[in-house]
């Protein structure tokens, strides 16, 4: 592990449901910053109101105003065209301060191509970031990886004044 870095698995299994709702989540602390890192995942023919509710149940009890989140995941919800259930999970996330951020495509298969895999961040605490697939041929999924240019983990320099 590296130096200045804890981190501690939030124990959630109580709020997982097969194919609705499957998450796991860990806070990762550097420095003065914490961060909640929080991976989701809701099946195709998974109960979509039960995955709204789960994930609102876990962010009210987790949620604090000085935690860092970050959500990602496969949620098969395609960021890419406008539907009520993105509507809703936006208006949800919202609450919350949180953004979309995957703005390519996730997954493609024959003709058509969609983005079912996101990332969701506050940009307003975390706006200097960079995002990009990377596509590896192992899944049917490709990979996002984000970068948040804004969370340095090292704390700033001392400063030293000399008169």
């Amino acid at each position: 592990m590296q130096e200045g870095l804890r981190c501690v698995k939030i124990e959630m299994e109580n709020h997982c449901k097969d194919k609705d709702f499957e998450e796991c989540a860990i806070k990762i602390y550097l420095n003065t910053k914490c961060a909640c890192i929080i991976a989701v995942y809701r099946a195709p023919t998974g109960n979509f109101e039960l995955f709204i509710s789960k994930l609102d149940t876990i962010l009210r009890k987790l949620y604090t105003a000085s935690t860092e989140y970050i959500i990602c995941g496969d949620i098969n919800i395609n960021y890419l065209v406008d539907s009520d259930r993105k509507v809703q999970l936006e208006a949800l996330l919202k609450t919350y301060n949180l953004t979309s951020v995957v703005n390519f495509p996730t997954r493609a298969h024959k003709l058509s191509a969609t983005a079912i895999d996101n990332i969701f961040i506050d940009i307003s605490k975390m706006g200097n970031y960079s995002i990009c697939p990377i596509i590896n041929g192992l899944s049917d999924h490709d990979a996002q990886s984000i970068t948040l240019h804004s969370f340095n983990q090292r704390p700033p320099p001392n400063k030293v004044y000399v008169n």
